[in-house]
This record gives structure tokens, sequence and C-alpha cells, in this order.
């Protein structure tokens, strides 16, 4: 298990730890609950640095990575970036990405336990192409900074700000570069700082906190996630889920040329029908689903949960699951099997928060 290298900042600070995709990370640093409301109300602060992080270089790289990706990477210039997403021949997802435009390299970030997948198989597919891919993940600490009070936070330490979403800019920082970049992870307005991981890391943590983020850990994360709608590769979608029934919209470019499983979504798109795709739940009750319990309609099964929380902002239980689609609509009551507790339930539309609450 690999330790962040402010581990022992975070447990000064109350962090109670635990194991999250193969990271020791904090798990919340007292009350999580309160650590999502900063979120949604003011600023919150976590530490991203188990985050995946790929740099990629070569005078091929354009054309590589845009032949793989679901976005079109081609207009992109340096400061610009773009959620993307690898599919396999079928269109079903490998894995999904933030790329940004670096000027003379790509760097590409993922969730923790994507990073290797993803590095792994644009690796495989490398033939003679002048490309170079290195895992940069132990180079750089990374950090967010969320919530409608984050580019306040973010300007009076850094000084400039990024404008659009996945834009990127490099500040300084205490004489070292500090690469920021807006991020909608969340919903809402958000930041991530990647900088090079060093004796600079803590000095840039601490004065994130002195300008009012509140450190929060994985716990809120994960709901604040469910919220926003955003689904996990691992969690909410897999190698046997199609992109358009992980609502991948955001992550697919319908003008741009070839990618592999191109034709297989353009085709699900105008034909307008895939069998299953995700949907919100809100639960009623306080006690979330686990991942994997079916939901019924009556008697039939029509899909399972694949993540749930509770959420402070709406005051009950919400997940996101696989539903067959023509079996559930918005004003048809269904319910969770939760290891024979029978829970109710009706669709949401997501997100089920956007930014404030």
């Amino acid at each position: 298990m690999r330790d962040l290298p402010l581990a022992t900042v975070h447990v000064r600070h109350g962090a109670n730890l635990g194991e999250r995709d193969g990271w020791q990370v904090p798990l919340d640093y007292g009350d999580d609950r309160a650590e999502q409301q900063a979120v949604r109300r003011a600023a919150g602060l976590i530490d991203w640095s188990a985050r995946g992080k790929v740099r990629v270089t070569g005078g091929d790289r354009l054309a590589f990575l845009d032949g793989l990706l679901t976005n079109d990477l081609k207009p992109l210039t340096a400061g610009r970036g773009l959620y993307a997403a690898t599919l396999d021949h079928r269109a079903r997802v490998h894995g999904d990405m933030v790329v940004y435009d670096a000027g003379d390299h790509y760097l590409l970030e993922t969730d923790p336990d994507t990073g290797g997948r993803v590095l792994a198989h644009l690796s495989k597919l490398l033939v003679s192409d002048d490309v170079a891919l290195a895992d940069v993940t132990a180079e750089y600490a990374l950090f967010g900074v969320f919530g409608p009070g984050s580019g306040r936070v973010v300007s009076r330490v850094a000084g400039t700000m990024p404008v659009g979403p996945y834009d990127h800019l490099v500040a300084d920082f205490a004489g070292s570069p500090v690469r920021i970049a807006r991020s909608p992870y969340f919903g809402g307005e958000g930041y991530e700082l990647w900088t090079p991981s060093g004796p600079g890391v803590a000095q840039l943590w601490r004065s994130l906190i002195d300008e009012g983020a509140v450190p929060f850990g994985a716990l809120a994360a994960e709901a604040l996630r469910i919220e926003a709608g955003r689904p996990r590769f691992g969690v909410d979608m897999d190698e046997s889920t199609l992109a358009l029934e992980a609502r991948l919209e955001p992550a697919i470019s319908m003008t741009k040329g070839c990618y592999v499983g191109q034709e297989i979504v353009a085709r699900g798109t105008y034909r307008g029908h895939v069998n299953r795709k995700l949907f919100g739940l809100r639960i009623e009750g306080d006690d979330p689903p686990d991942r994997g319990d079916p939901v019924r309609k009556g008697e039939v099964d029509v899909g399972r949960v694949t993540s749930a929380a509770w959420s402070p902002s709406l005051g009950h239980a919400i997940g996101l699951a696989l539903l067959r689609v023509g079996e559930v609509d918005r004003e048809m009551p269904i319910l969770v099997d939760r290891g024979g507790t029978v829970l109710p339930a009706r669709v949401h539309p997501l997100p089920f928060v956007r930014g404030s609450a």
C-alpha cells in the first residue's frame, strides 16, 4: 500500500486513514458530512496525489491519442483540456481521463485505480509511433479545491486563475511551478493544483487551509461524486459497460474522425437506443444500499445499484444504478433490496446537485 506524500500532515490534522485503490488516504477528518457541506457551501480541499498521471510526448502524440480517445484533441492548444475515454471495438469502456495540452506534451489524469490500466492499454497499442508514455504519478502532488469559494482561495494563493472547464495554466508558488486546472468534477466551481513533489508541497497545502479551504476525505468525495452524477470506472462502469450506458456523452465528440468504438457509439446515438442506462436513485431513509443490490419494479429485476451514499445536501440517501431502459420512469415507485431489507426509491434526474447547495 502506498502512502501520500503528506500522510503525516493529514494525521496531525485529525485524518482517519484507510485504504482506497492501493493507497492509504484520509477517509475523513472527523466529520465527513460536515466536510461535504463545506464543499457545497464554501471551499473544500482534498489531497488527490494518488490520482493517476501519465505524460505523453513525441511528434506523433496527437495522431496516436486522437485515434484512440472518444473526444477530439485536434482543436486543443496549450492551456486547454478535455474529458475523454478509451473504448474497445464494441464501444465498451476501457477507462476515462482528463487530457491536458501542456504545449510540448500531454498530461493524462485518471482515477487512482485506472491510471495503470490506461497506461498499459496505450502502451500495448504503440507500434512504430513517435510517442513516449511515462507514469509520472509520483512526480506530482495534486490537490483539489472545490466549492463556491474555491476561486477566492486559489486566486489568493496563486494569484491567477484559468477560466473554462479543463483550462489550465502554470503559476509560481514560493519559487515552484504550480499547474492550476479548472475542474468540474463535483459540479460547480473547482480547481486542481499540480505541484512537483518536494518540500514545497506541505507549504502549498497549509496556504490553501490558511485561506479558508476545509480538508475533506474520500467519504465526502464519494458522496459529492454521486451527487454530481459522475460515473467512476470500476464502480459505475467497467469493460462490460457501453459508453452510452454510462452517460459518457461529455467525453464523446460526434464530429471528429474515427476512433476505436466510434461506429457503435454513433449508431447508438442516432438510433437513440441502448438496453440499459445509468440512472439516479432517490432512496427513502438515511441508509444507502450497497453496490450490487438489485433494483426491482414489483417482482421484476430491472438492474443493480452501482454506488450510493447519504447526501447531507438533500437529507436522504441517493445512488446510481444501471437500469433497463423502458422499465422505469421518474413517476414509478421502485424498490432496492438491501440484503433482504426493502428500500423504497424513485428514479431521479442527474445530477442530484448542481454546484452549491
